[in-house]
């Protein structure tokens, strides 16, 4: 086969494999993890901005916050949000929207897999460590929702293409264009920063000592400083919680400086990659220091693959907060050793290539029948019930988990960009990040709650049964929902495919004097220390 065909072969296979997850995927609004809706968002509002073309973007973006408060367009940075608000403009505002943006991403990722990866094994080998990067369970996991895990590594292997490209031939706008996408891959998400070590430990290899008079070098480096300033800025401006994840958390899983933290992301390896692959990964260099096989790796290869994983694995592992979809950035080099050990011990190279691509298929199999995309139903239904009999200019108090789920659900409502959303949390509680890390609540009684919510004009609750209601405040809010003030107008119950603790939802409607007049409402945002405020009605 040509090397055109084989590219050709290569993105069939890719395009075959994104289909596949695309169809896998949750399109409904039927969102799992909590991020997943605020970064659909995100690049809604990015949108939004720019068909606006406010006068002031600040106060715009404030009143944007308070009618869809699920934002957090500083907290995280920013690429994917731009790259997807051209396609909520094209293709409307959905979360199939939002997945097929994912999608293009994991395309992207798959093939530099490949290109990465052919240097050093043959065709089909190559196109199978593309297609594992699918297949995998844990990273399938993470790349059927909208989340920022796959987007950014996809950046990163094409930065890791061109530095492999600018070891061979020293053309200088190779090292700038890794250096880019390095800084791409950044601002997708900021734990891809540790490659920059795995860059520079690179082109030392390469280069040795030669290194430090090289000017491109210099000026690439330079130029991802600058390019890495704004980043660094917002991070600390406005990423407090970021910072706190790295420096300390109360709630950690594991201790940072115990042996159980250390090993935490090796224990979770398997239900990233799955054994089969896990096993062959690791065979490749035990077998290759037993002199077994002969990797073909040469020493900077080396360096590039081993600074990747071990730096990173560091990296990560320093973090306090842990979750294994973070070490999704470091399975490149993982799945690459995976797919150099068969065909070094068959003596029929072919034969070793195709029990690789078995190996991956089945890995794949295995995803689709036993690790399905998690969904969960019923906030798109509330949504859309809230957008056929609320009134014109409504507001609406929303009281569940799932706010962001909610509220991306009622923004893609085009024919109700009307009604407001008010989370009952922001009304009744002060919290920095997450409910583990502490909970301020405010001591309203319950008739102070019920005039609350008459005076800032809400004429609808949609309330999670049951949430949170260990918590006083929370109870007294319930109980409110519970009395003569309120009727239920609705229940809608949550539908998942994994156990959930969310079963219900209630609709009320509020049965008191609604004020159509609210005055604007404050919004505490601990998570940034800052406030925002807004007009609740046009």
């Amino acid at each position: 086969m040509s090397r055109r065909h084989e590219h050709l072969a290569a993105c069939a296979v890719f395009l075959l494999g994104a289909i596949c997850l695309f169809l896998t995927a949750p399109h409904h609004g039927e969102f799992w993890w909590s991020d997943s809706p605020r970064h659909a968002l995100n690049g809604v509002f990015v949108k939004d901005l720019v068909s606006t073309m406010p006068a002031d973007p600040k106060a715009w973006a404030m009143q944007y916050y308070v009618k869809y408060p699920a934002l957090t367009i500083l907290f995280y940075p920013p690429l994917f949000y731009a790259i997807s608000a051209p396609f909520y403009a094209v293709f409307g505002v959905s979360q199939a929207t939002g997945i097929v943006v994912v999608m293009l991403h994991y395309f992207a990722l798959s093939l530099g897999l490949y290109v990465l990866a052919r240097r050093w094994t043959g065709a089909v080998t190559a196109i199978a460590i593309g297609l594992s990067v699918m297949a995998a369970p844990g990273v399938a996991l993470w790349g059927r929702q909208v989340m920022l895990e796959v987007p950014s590594l996809a950046f990163a292997v094409w930065a890791m293409v061109a530095l492999q490209r600018y070891g061979e031939s020293r053309k200088p706008w190779l090292v700038y264009a890794s250096a880019f996408l390095l800084v791409c891959a950044v601002w997708t998400k900021l734990n891809a920063a540790f490659l920059f070590v795995t860059l520079a430990l690179t082109i030392l290899a390469s280069q040795g000592f030669g290194t430090f008079k090289n000017k491109h070098v210099w000026f690439a480096a330079i130029l991802s400083v600058i390019g890495l300033i704004p980043i660094a800025v917002l991070t600390l401006k406005f990423g407090g919680a970021n910072v706190q994840s790295v420096t300390g958390i109360a709630d950690a899983a594991v201790a940072r400086d115990s042996v159980a933290g250390w090993t935490w992301y090796a224990r979770h390896l398997p239900e990233l990659i799955w054994w089969p692959l896990l096993v062959l990964a690791v065979l490749t260099p035990v077998l290759a220091i037993a002199g077994v096989i002969k990797t073909g790796l040469s020493r900077v290869d080396a360096v590039l693959l081993a600074s990747w994983f071990v730096v990173g694995y560091l990296a990560l592992s320093y973090i306090d907060l842990k979750e294994s979809r973070h070490a999704l950035l470091i399975l490149p080099p993982v799945l690459i050793s995976a797919g150099i050990v068969l065909p070094k011990l068959f003596q029929m190279r072919r034969l070793g290539e195709f029990a690789f691509f078995t190996v991956v298929i089945a890995t794949g199999l295995f995803t689709w029948q036993f690790a399905p995309s998690p969904l969960i139903g019923g906030y798109r239904e509330a949504a859309q019930w809230i957008a056929g009999h609320a009134p014109p200019n409504a507001i609406v108090v929303f009281s569940g988990k799932r706010d962001g789920s909610y509220v991306f659900n009622m923004r893609s409502m085009e024919n109700r960009r009307d009604i407001s959303t008010i989370r009952s949390d922001k009304l009744l509680l002060s919290i920095s990040v997450r409910r583990e890390l502490g909970v301020k609540e405010s001591l309203m009684s319950e008739s102070e709650i019920a005039d609350m919510l008459d005076r800032d004009g809400v004429s609808y609750v949609v309330a999670e049964d049951n949430f949170w209601i260990d918590l006083p405040a929370m109870k007294r809010f319930q109980d409110v929902l519970k009395s003569q003030h309120f009727a239920v107008a609705a229940r809608i119950p949550v539908t998942a495919n994994l156990p959930v603790p969310d079963k219900l939802l209630v609709i009320y409607r509020n049965l008191g004097r609604v004020n159509p007049h609210p005055a604007p409402l404050e919004v505490d945002l601990p998570i940034i220390g800052r406030k925002v405020s807004g007009k609740l009605k046009n």
